[in-house]
């Protein structure tokens, strides 16, 4: 991997050549989940084995980015800057990765969640809003941002040592590589991030709001209501079990299995996970995998991120062609929920299906983006702070109030 050091480590992505695969034995059996070493890798050693896994060939699909590296205070901090425009790979989609343009919430995540607003005349301002709003913020650059501390996942982690970083110093590392762009950073919410926040603030970012997410983490405080006591049953049936995977064969069916479900029944805008994605970071740590079978085939997976106490869980899928009956999404979430709670981790399980992880005992709570734009022009810097204000006053009364 690329040597660390206090300057900036850049390179850009390399084109859609595909890294080679490690071969996996045939005999390699799989492992179960309550006796895994869940802290082999360190925050640092995460990061690290990321960013030079992200250097190695296309690893996510509709992805347009140059990935950077910072070290600051022992931090290792991977870094995206999103491309558009003229910049952009010929053939390239005009809605870029959410996880590293800001605009593809609006211009693109954003309308395919506007059908589950309950009232018409809500859906019908919503819409109208986000055609008003849409072209401006192009024009301020919205969709071309430096993301900090990027993951490239749904919900961004950050290790108990961002709690005291020098954010004024980060900040003019990162315009050091670009001061055309505004700087991002993700997957900021009060309950687990209190201390960044307050930084942030001090340091005059801007509060978006993005989502509302459901978290689990005072499992000492969780009292299992009904829907998850019977969710949990379902793991003690003898004929289903899941399996920690490692045979490339597993991996592939694996993808299908979260393409089905996040790609071609949820969204098209959510993250595209190339194959090469799923089989190198599974290799390297990076992502704990795991399928659910039933008579021996695999009907739906989860793949769990672990950063130092912190978990999410970026891959969840299932054979969405199964009858109902077979309760896969269910079985599926509470594996991670149970997992999650015998290690007595913070889970983040992001944002979706509210009432179903509301029903499971999840808090909810906002969660923001916090964008530094103090060195761009004026009117990009009125632009970022009327939308800024406008998911603050609009946005999130939607969010709590339609409970999304």
């Amino acid at each position: 991997m690329p040597s660390l050091s206090d300057k900036n480590i850049t390179d850009k992505r390399v084109g859609d050549k595909e890294v080679s695969e490690k071969k996996t034995g045939e005999s390699e059996k799989s492992a179960n989940y309550s006796t895994e070493n869940i802290n082999k890798l360190t925050a640092s050693q995460w990061h690290q084995i990321y960013f030079s896994m992200m250097l190695q060939g296309h690893k996510i699909d509709h992805l347009q980015a140059e990935f950077y590296c910072y070290q600051q205070q022992q931090l290792t901090i991977p870094a995206t800057l999103s491309i558009s425009g003229k910049h952009q790979q010929q053939g390239a989609p005009l809605n870029n990765s959410y996880v590293v343009s800001p605009l593809t919430l609006i211009t693109g995540y954003a309308k395919d969640e506007i059908p589950k607003v309950q009232f018409s005349v809500l859906r019908w301002i919503s819409y109208k809003l986000i055609k008003c709003v849409e072209k401006p913020l192009q024009l301020a650059g919205v969709g071309s941002v430096q993301t900090l501390n990027n993951q490239c996942l749904s919900t961004n982690m950050y290790s108990a040592q961002w709690a005291n970083i020098d954010l004024p110093a980060l900040r003019k590392q990162a315009l050091q590589t670009s001061n055309e762009h505004a700087l991002l950073l993700r997957s900021l919410n009060n309950q687990q991030h209190a201390a960044i926040i307050e930084r942030c603030e001090k340091d005059a970012w801007l509060a978006i709001v993005t989502r509302q997410v459901y978290l689990h983490i005072d499992w000492q405080a969780v009292v299992a209501g009904k829907d998850l006591k019977h969710d949990l049953k379902l793991l003690k049936q003898p004929q289903w079990q899941f399996k920690k995977l490692f045979l490339k064969s597993d991996i592939k069916r694996a993808k299908v299995l979260y393409d089905m479900l996040y790609l071609q029944k949820y969204s098209e805008h959510n993250i595209q996970f190339t194959l090469s994605y799923f089989i190198n970071a599974v290799q390297a740590g990076l992502l704990s995998l795991y399928g659910l079978f039933y008579q021996e085939k695999m009907l739906a997976t989860v793949g769990m991120v672990i950063i130092e106490n912190n978990m999410t869980c970026p891959i969840l899928g299932y054979d969405t062609q199964q009858p109902q009956k077979l309760a896969l999404y269910r079985r599926a979430s509470a594996f991670t929920i149970d997992y999650a709670k015998r290690h007595y981790l913070h889970f983040n399980m992001s944002s979706g299906a509210p009432d179903f992880k509301r029903n499971r005992r999840a808090k909810a709570c906002i969660e923001y983006s916090y964008v530094y734009c103090q060195h761009l022009s004026k009117p990009k810097q009125y632009t970022w702070k009327i939308f800024a204000w406008l998911t603050q006053h609009f946005y999130r009364a939607i969010l709590e109030k339609q409970g999304l």
